[in-house]
């Protein structure tokens, strides 16, 4: 039996085709995650799971992220306790922000929570499904 080696233009057409089928596939996916994450509830920082049936398991999961400004959180006068920035270890030590710090601020003292509006910006990261076999 003689087979003869592709040639690159062969490969090259085959892997275009490959690639758009990719590409088709993607958006498909990106539209029944969408779909799924608009059907199951979670909070703004957590997950669900769900029995989708015949064995299947479906995880949404949302997240916030968060753009701050340190230097202003460090001005501002706030007790030790309840400031959302941690030091880096002493390599060059520095501050940077503490999100489970902050979230915990913002369920527990409304007070600091108010005084560091300013200093934070949250957003909602990409939500995240994904698919289990039972």
């Amino acid at each position: 039996m003689d087979t003869e080696t592709p040639s690159i233009y062969e490969l090259a057409c085959i892997l275009a085709d490959a690639k758009r089928e990719e590409g088709t596939a993607k958006k498909k996916r990106i539209s029944c995650e969408e779909q799924i994450a608009a059907l199951i509830e979670t909070a703004d920082n957590g997950s669900k799971t769900v029995d989708a049936g015949d064995g299947l398991k479906v995880t949404v999961k949302r997240a916030l992220g968060y753009a701050v400004d340190v230097d202003a959180i460090r001005s501002l006068d706030l007790p030790e306790g309840v400031i959302p920035l941690k030091l880096t270890d002493p390599v060059e030590a520095m501050y940077v922000f503490d999100q489970k710090a902050y979230e915990n601020i913002v369920e527990n003292h409304p007070d600091v929570a108010a005084k560091l509006a300013d200093c934070i910006t949250s957003k909602p990261r990409k939500v995240s499904v994904t698919l289990k076999l039972g």
